[in-house]
């Protein structure tokens, strides 16, 4: 076999490669695409990112959480607000096909000065990013909530 029809045929494999990628690229995208929109009618957009890194630590004052039918509302830290902003984010962003390290890369997470607060907001974002299924806004703040009060006993 000749040199140059070596690189011909190699020329040609080459080509063919490159648009074999072109294709499978295309395809994706499309598949994607209609995946999104079948699954959320309109996207939400996206948070604008606030630079002003915000203080979680000091206890804010308590929020009242809705009350379950025959029980007193219950009263939740600010400890526990942020967990359930977490999980509400983790859940949006599985439901927008965010991977799990963008989620948490997310501000409330990767800003926090204590290293075990951070690693039980990571714990959260985890568990809600991977749990299957879809929560109403109530159910998965009593969840979180009872999961924060389990997990942070009152002193």
């Amino acid at each position: 076999m000749s040199v140059f029809l070596r690189w011909g045929v190699f020329g040609i494999l080459g080509v063919a490669a490159l648009l074999y990628a072109y294709n499978a690229s295309k395809h994706m995208a499309e598949s994607r695409a209609a995946r999104t929109a079948s699954g959320a009618s309109a996207p939400a957009p996206a948070a604008p990112v606030d630079e002003t890194p915000r203080a979680t630590a000091t206890p804010a004052s308590p929020v009242a959480a809705p009350a379950v039918a025959g029980e007193k509302p219950r009263v939740a830290s600010a400890r526990c607000e942020a967990e359930l902003e977490v999980a509400r984010r983790a859940t949006d962003m599985r439901k927008q096909g965010a991977p799990l390290d963008r989620v948490l890369r997310m501000q409330e997470i990767a800003w926090q000065e204590s290293a075990e607060r951070r690693a039980r907001l990571e714990t959260v974002a985890t568990r809600w990013f991977n749990y299957e299924g879809d929560f109403r806004a109530e159910t998965l703040r009593i969840a979180v909530i009872n999961d924060c009060e389990g997990a942070n006993p009152a002193p």
